[in-house]
């Protein structure tokens, strides 16, 4: 968008904006919340420099012309309206051609039926915890609420809704997986994160998930998202996972090229380095993996694996 001059491994290809500093909600692992001290320019590993409204005018215009894809406008809650947020869409809307993607906090169907009139190409209302326990405690309030709305705007709105799952935050394997099924069958667009601790939040002396589970956790999800195999078929013990309902010799061949380790979500988001450092090891590649990089992923997921799962029977071939 050529608003600053930064030195970086990899370009993104969507532009990220954020609106507003100081959420009302209270989630303990984000820098916004309201009991943070994180810094309110940070979200997630990444920090948000400030702008006006008219250098975002001028940003969007050079952002078309450098290999920007889309917009995704990361809003916090301020309070009980949405006027600053669909005002910002309008404006966006107004001064760029690119398919813009809201992630919001909304409590009702309306307040995304508003977002899609005001200019809204897809919305992404995250879940982030998938144990219900720990959704209650991280996050506050009902987890099944939440999700129950997640489903009915998918539902009202098909294929136009996204959410953010983050691996780490006390689920099972098992329950994430099933989690994955239930919102790739209902068409929900599934953008994968891994725990990063910030500084001055609750959370912030927590660690962040092990490579190997995340690795099991980005091979479920791609799998299944291309009916490569079927939940039912899997096999987990006692929350892990030990097998994906077809033979271990088969699995390498289904993962090679590494297009499960990259950074899902919405088309065209990469998301560079949003959960880790450049130099270490990357939870989402934001490019093409090497083949070194590419054959060590597929280790972390076949490490500990045992032969097929519940019944090969279940499998669906690949692209089926």
């Amino acid at each position: 968008m050529k608003l600053k001059k930064i030195k970086t491994d990899v370009h993104p290809t969507t532009a990220y904006l954020l609106l507003g500093e100081g959420c009302v909600m209270n989630c303990s692992f984000c820098p916004q919340s309201r009991t943070s001290s994180g810094g309110a320019s940070r979200l997630g590993r990444v920090t948000w420099p400030s702008f006006t409204r008219e250098d975002l005018k001028e940003g969007l215009k050079e952002a078309e012309g450098n290999n920007i894809k889309r917009v995704c406008l990361q809003g916090v809650r301020e309070g009980d309206k949405q006027e600053s947020l669909l005002r910002t869409i309008k404006e966006i809307k107004n001064n760029s051609s690119l398919p813009l993607c809201i992630s919001a906090w909304i409590k009702k169907p309306q307040e995304a039926e508003e977002l899609f009139a005001a200019g809204a190409d897809r919305l992404s209302i995250a879940l982030d915890v998938v144990n219900p326990e720990a959704y209650k405690d991280i996050k506050g309030g009902s987890f099944k609420e939440r999700l129950q709305l997640l489903l009915n705007c998918a539902r009202r709105w098909p294929g136009k809704i996204s959410t953010h799952i983050i691996i780490g935050m006390g689920e099972t394997e098992e329950e994430a997986v099933a989690i994955f099924d239930r919102l790739i069958k209902e068409n929900v667009t599934i953008a994968l994160f891994a725990f990063t601790p910030i500084k001055g939040t609750p959370l912030g002396g927590s660690s962040p998930p092990k490579i190997e589970k995340y690795r099991r956790m980005q091979a479920a999800l791609y799998l299944l998202k291309n009916k490569v195999i079927s939940y039912a078929a899997m096999n987990f013990k006692k929350g892990v996972l030990m097998g994906y309902g077809v033979p271990i010799s088969d699995l390498r061949d289904y993962l090679k090229g590494g297009s499960a380790f990259l950074t899902s979500g919405c088309p065209d988001c990469n998301r560079p380095f949003y959960n880790e450092s450049p130099g270490s090891v990357l939870y989402n590649y934001p490019r093409p993996l090497t083949l070194e990089e590419e054959e060590a992923a597929i280790d972390c997921v076949l490490a500990g694996l045992e032969e097929g799962g519940k019944e090969v029977a279940g499998y669906l071939a690949f692209n089926s």
